[in-house]
Formats: structure tokens, sequence, C-alpha cells
């Protein structure tokens, strides 16, 4: 067995003692130390000998060397060794606190690179962080060090590449430590509201940071009470967005608001030219939408009262802006401008609407004709606006979830018709060529002439094409909505929609990918789609209609080639889906044990008929192969005339007697009975 104490003294002696080097080696040592374990509590505590605390000891001296190097890649070498240290050994936590928080510390007020500083943010929030539950260390350390830290981090925010990670970190100290952090709320709110004020790009790691920096503060509470701070700021936010849309909306006809006298955020003014006011109100909007996400999704340490009726005032102030609200006095230029960011403010509106519905889900359960007037209204808007489309359809199944059949009894008919509309395959008239070109010979010279005749792209083209032109997102969330229907509500569809899905389902699912679409990069679509299209014609099978035969057998033979399929997520799928319906055959039989490309031999097929012709079950020839006719035993069911079980029809329809009472061969039955289902699995897959 390998002396852990030499690996260890050979990797300091080796590989640590030059600054100019050690940097290129920093990966070596890291992935040695945590492959052995060499810092492990076990190995340095109390059971470590003489040697082993001296290697350990080399290894803490050389670290504190590290950090003071002139050297930037040495101090940054330095640094990881902290990180690795304080993870794997308690000891050398607590014997290093003080010496390695100070001279971090001191680090993190010099001049270093960015890479240095984000490193050094990290690993003091990490140190801090590990003194939760060590009162001594809290007492000695971390009460005088910490507010050090947040000091230095506030000077540190003109650096905006530094900004995500000053956001994580103050975020963290208010959270473990919101009795040292009170002082510097005041000023840390300014901070992320200095980022959210549109100048930043809603997208962007630094706005994310501040929103959630934002509503860390906000939950933890200021210098009043943590309720009554909670629901301030949700007003003030409430109160900013208002205020930005009384400026947006200057030509739009609405009716006013008593939440426009909501107190609100100052932000800096914005040009009286709508051409240069609007997109930055329009990045401010998506900002301060990001940070109600943030402010009701993030958990809060008391029940906080949140101000639903003014939220949901705000969000009706957006959702009724439509191409029909233009005052006839106004610009109309200005008007066009404001409509172009429009479907901007739908999404995060649907954003928000989903962060509140999660949040607080029942009460909106009154408001339920409200919410489903809101979305058939987007999904008639959006037949062209992909992204507002997506949105739509994702807070459509958000609320099915929820609400259940309540909220599919508002909008089941429009929006089947319009998952039906873009997850169709739709077809392109087929045109003559050949007639084309022969009308058109005598009027073109002759090289136009033999090019026309001769263009075999046309003439192989020329016939009727499969095509679907919605985007790829789109149709993942319409095939995502529809199962989540089916599940809820799929029996009580009517019968002639219902033949449609299954239809389209069956048809999407054969069709090559290939020729459904015009995208080059078709691979992940492809396997993303079918997959959404697998589950979809599950949820069809377990929520079948009442008024029209089972598709079992197509799925039975889909899910069986599915297991044959290329992507892994597919064949694993399919298994489950197999699993599914062999209970639906018989629900008193295991399923059958299936591997993902496994098929059965020839031999394997003699077997099983052999092992049914022993216990009676006959499988009949092709004429009459959808007929189980079972031998007269006093022991089975006995099947009347013209009973015969047709597979497209009712598969599932297979009902035991009542009141059947156990006989001395009852064992010998059900094994015979099981034969004969196993059989018609083999025979259906």
């Amino acid at each position: 067995m390998l002396d852990q104490t030499n690996l260890l003294h050979s990797l300091v002696v080796n590989y640590t003692l030059n600054d100019n080097k050690v940097d290129s080696f920093v990966p070596f040592i890291l992935e040695t130390i945590a492959n052995y374990q060499l810092l492990d509590t076990e190995k340095v505590g109390q059971e470590a000998g003489s040697a082993e605390q001296g290697s350990v000891h080399k290894w803490c001296t050389r670290i504190n060397s590290l950090l003071q190097s002139k050297v930037s890649g040495a101090k940054w070498a330095g640094i990881s060794f902290v990180k690795i240290s304080i993870q794997q050994s308690e000891t050398l936590f607590i014997q290093n606190l003080q010496s390695w928080s100070s001279a971090l510390l001191t680090l993190l007020t010099r001049p270093e690179s960015t890479l240095i500083l984000s490193d050094v943010i990290l690993t003091l929030s990490n140190i801090f962080g590990k003194t939760i539950n060590k009162p001594e260390l809290q007492r000695e350390v971390t009460s005088q060090q910490l507010p050090r830290f947040n000091t230095t981090l506030l000077n540190l925010s003109e650096n905006q590449e530094l900004l995500p990670t000053i956001f994580d970190a103050l975020s963290q100290s208010c959270i473990q430590f919101p009795t040292i952090f009170r002082p510097f709320v005041e000023n840390t709110q300014k901070l992320c509201l200095g980022v959210l004020d549109g100048t930043f790009d809603y997208e962007s790691s630094v706005v994310q940071s501040a929103a959630n920096c934002l509503a860390s503060i906000t939950n933890t509470g200021g210098k009043t009470n943590s309720l009554v701070h909670w629901k301030s700021i949700s007003l003030r936010l409430i109160g900013s967005l208002n205020f930005l849309l009384d400026r947006l909306f200057d030509t739009i006809d609405e009716e006013k608001h008593a939440s426009n006298n909501l107190p609100q955020f100052e932000f800096p003014s914005v040009s009286d030219d709508y051409i240069i006011a609007f997109p930055i109100l329009f990045s401010r909007f998506q900002c301060l939408c990001e940070c109600i996400i943030s402010l009701v999704s993030l958990p809060t340490s008391i029940p906080v009262h949140v101000p639903m009726n003014q939220f949901l005032d705000f969000l009706c102030r957006v959702y009724n802006v439509c191409d029909g609200s233009f005052i006839v006095n106004k610009d109309k230029n200005e008007f066009y401008t404001l409509m172009l960011g429009v479907p901007s403010l739908y999404v995060h509106s649907n954003k928000v609407l989903s962060s509140l519905i999660i949040c607080a889900g029942e009460y909106f359960t009154r408001h339920l004709r409200l919410i489903s007037d809101i979305i058939l209204k987007l999904l008639d808007q959006s037949k062209d606006k992909w992204l507002l489309r997506n949105s739509t359809y994702r807070l459509t199944s958000l609320c099915i979830q929820k609400y259940g059949i309540g909220f599919v009894h508002f909008v089941s008919s429009p929006l089947l018709a319009s998952i039906i509309d873009d997850i169709r395959i739709k077809q392109k008239p087929q045109r003559d060529v050949l007639t084309d070109v022969i009308s058109n010979t005598g009027k073109k010279g002759g090289k136009n002439k033999k090019r026309k005749i001769t263009n075999s792209d046309e003439l192989i083209n020329s016939g009727i094409q499969e095509f679907n032109n919605v985007n790829v997102d789109v149709q993942i969330s319409a095939l995502e909505v529809l199962k989540t229907l089916l599940m809820v509500d799929g029996s009580s569809i009517p019968y002639n929609i219902r033949s449609t899905i299954d239809n389209i389902i069956l048809s999407r699912i054969l069709a090559p990918f290939s020729q459904l679409t015009n995208s080059s990069i078709t691979t992940r679509n492809e396997s993303d789609i079918q997959l959404k299209l697998y589950e979809c014609l599950l949820a069809l099978i377990v929520a079948p209609s009442a008024f029209q035969p089972t598709i079992l057998p197509h799925a039975l033979r889909i899910f069986s080639s599915g297991l044959k399929a290329q992507p892994r997520q597919l064949q694993l799928f399919s298994s489950q889906a197999l699993a599914i319906c062999d209970l639906m055959l018989h629900s008193r039989l295991p399923p059958l044990q299936r591997l993902p490309n496994d098929s059965i031999s020839l031999s394997e097929k003699n077997i099983h008929e052999s092992e049914s012709k022993e216990t009676g079950n006959n499988i009949e020839s092709k004429e009459n192969s959808n007929n189980i006719v079972p031998e007269k035993n006093d022991n089975k069911i006995e099947p009347k005339e013209n009973d015969n079980i047709e597979l497209k029809e009712s598969v599932n329809n297979i009902e035991p007697k009542e009141n059947i009472e156990p006989k001395e061969n009852s064992d010998e039955h059900l094994k015979n009975e099981g034969e004969t289902v196993r059989c018609l699995v083999y025979y259906l897959s």
C-alpha cells in the first residue's frame, strides 16, 4: 500500500517550490489530492503520525508563501490549494482560518486580475459559510472580518466583470449572517437597482444575480420588520412598473388604475424622444419582471403578504394593449414603435403570472375565466410570433397542471385547434412541371429551353410534399400541452377531434423528420420531437376515448421499434411504455422484461409455439390469427358464439368472469392463461 505521507511530500517538493511554474501543475496536484484524499480529516487528526503532520505542515506553509508571492500564477495556485484544503480537512480549516482569511482579504484590496479577485471572493464566501454552526469561529473571525469583506465587495462594484460574483457573495452573506449584513442593506439595494435600470440585457448573468440579491436582502429583512419590508419592496416594484408603463402607453386608450399611485423606486430619467427612450424602457421592464420573479420564488423565513390584487391589475394593464387601443389624436409612429415591443411585454408578463401561480395558486382559482381569456387571446395573436406562442403554451401547461379539469373546461376546444394547427403535417399542392416546361419551350431561347427540360430537381420535387414550418420549440411546447391535457381530460375530447389527434400523432411518428423541415441541423430537434410524440402516444393509450377503437396495437408496434431507436432516452421511454401496455393487457401478470435492441429469434419463436401447444393454447393460422380459441376445460372461461377478440378494436377489453371459484388445478390454469397472454403480446409486438 502506498504511503500517503510520501505522496503529499512529493507533491510539495516536486511541484510547488517554483513560483513561476507552479500554476501549470495545479490541475495535476488537485487531481492527485482528490484521488488519494491526502488532506482528509481522519488522516490529519489524532491518529496521524509525526511524519504525516510534518507533511501537512509543509503543505500549509507553502500555501501561505504562495498567497504572499509576487507572481500572479503563484497566487492563483495558493487560492486553489486553500479551496481543496478546507474542503477535505476540517482540522486544517480550523487551524488556518485566521491566517488564510486575512491573506485573502489582503489580496482582495490589491489591484489583481479579475480571475484572481473572483476566486478570492468565492473562497472567502465559502470560508465564512463554514463558520455558521461554530460560535467560537464566528466570534473570533467572522464577526471581525465579514464586515470588512462586505465593504470591499461594494468598493469593487465598479468592475462590471466582477458584478455577478459580487452579487452572489452579498446574497450569501445576507442569508447566512443577516445581523452582520444589516448595515449594508441600503447600499446593496442601490447597487442592485443600478443594474436593473435597463442598461444591461435581462438575460445576462449580471441582471439575474442582481435580481436574486435584491430578493435575498428583501426576504431577510432590513432595519424594519421583515414582513413589512417585503410588502413594501413588492409594492414599490409594482409602482415602478406602472410608472414605466405610463410613459410607454402614452398613445394607448386605457383606464386609470389605482395602482398608479403606489410608491416607486428612483430610476434615471429617459429622453423625451420615444425612439431613444423606448428600448431602455423595454429593457427596464424586463429586468424588473425578473426581479419580481426572484422575489416571489425565493423562500422566506416567515409568511409574507403578497399583494395579489396589485399584481393582477398590473398584468391586466399589459394584456389589454392591442392593435385597436390607439388614441386618434396621438402620434401614430410612436404607437407603431410601441407595438414593436408589445410581444416582449407579453412574454415577461407570462413569466410573472407563472411565478405568481406557483407562489399562490389557490388565489387564482376565482380568476380562471380571466386567465383562460388571456391565454386564448395570446394564442390568437401569436400565430406568427414564435417566442410569444412558446411562452403561452408553457403558461397553459402550468395552468392545466395546477387547476385540472376546471381550467380545461374554459379552453379545451380553441386550445386543441391551436395545437392541431401547430403539430399537423401540411401538404404542398402538386404541380405538373412537365406541362409548364412544354408550354414555355416555344417562347424561350435554346439555352434556357435546355435548362428547363433538364431541371431534375423540379421534376423530382414536383409531387405532393409534406412539411411543417412551425418552430421546433413551439412544436415541443404544443406537444407538452397536449400530453398534459390528455392526462387530465383526454376521455372527454369530442370524437372528431380525438380521431384527428390520433392520426396526427401516428403519422408524425411514422414520417421521417427530415421530410418535415428544411433545417439542416435535425439530430437534436428530431430526438426531442420524437420523444414528445411518444409521450403523447402513451397519453392517448392511458386516457382512451369511449367512442372509438383503441390504438393500442399500433402503439405496441411503435414502442417495440422504439427499443431499437438511436437516442438512448427514447429507448428507455419505449421500455417503460411497453411495461404499461403489458399491465393494460393483463393486470395479474408482471410486465415482460424487455431490453433495448432485443429481438426474438426464430428458435425462440419455435419454443414459444411448442410451449403453447403443450399447455393447450393453440395459435391458429393467418386466416384466423386474431382469434384465441382455448380448449374445453372446466377451469376455463367458455367463449360465446362469434366472441372473437379483435386486436384492432378491443385489445384492452379482456374481462374475467365474476366469482370464479378456485379449484384443484387453479395453478395450472393460471399458468396456461399466462402463456396465452404472453403469446398474444409476442404476436402484437
